[in-house]
């Protein structure tokens, strides 16, 4: 009777033992999965971030070439060449001075802003 117990109890935990090993194998074949599925979402979140930047980049470089284009057209209509004497003479054309500066300095300033948040 004791040996028929024991054999009982040999064949309880090498089931036990089977069951175990296989839900062991199990996890480790989901893993496997997943792991390869998470590389493929990281993959493809990667390839998502260069694209926004390039386009991010590409409009950057638009509303630079705009902002530098503006300046331009307002250096030629108001030159800055322009002596104190000459200034002093002709006090209706230093506001028009005054506000080409100030907005070239906006401008510029709006240009390194947009850079800065960037980087």
């Amino acid at each position: 009777m004791i040996a028929l117990a024991l054999l009982f109890i040999v064949i309880i935990s090498l089931l036990w033992l089977v069951m175990r090993l296989l839900k062991n194998f199990f996890e480790a074949y989901s893993n496997v999965y997943i792991s390869e599925s998470n590389q493929t979402a990281e993959l493809q979140n990667n390839l998502n971030l260069q694209k926004n930047e390039m386009e991010i980049l590409e409009t950057e470089k638009q509303i630079n070439a705009l902002i530098d284009e503006r300046l331009v057209q307002m250096e030629e209509k108001f030159p800055t060449g322009q002596t104190q004497e000459e200034l002093s003479e002709q006090a209706p054309e230093i506001l028009a001075i005054t506000l080409k500066n100030m907005l070239h300095s906006s401008l510029t300033l709006m240009k390194n802003e947009t850079l800065g948040t960037k980087n």
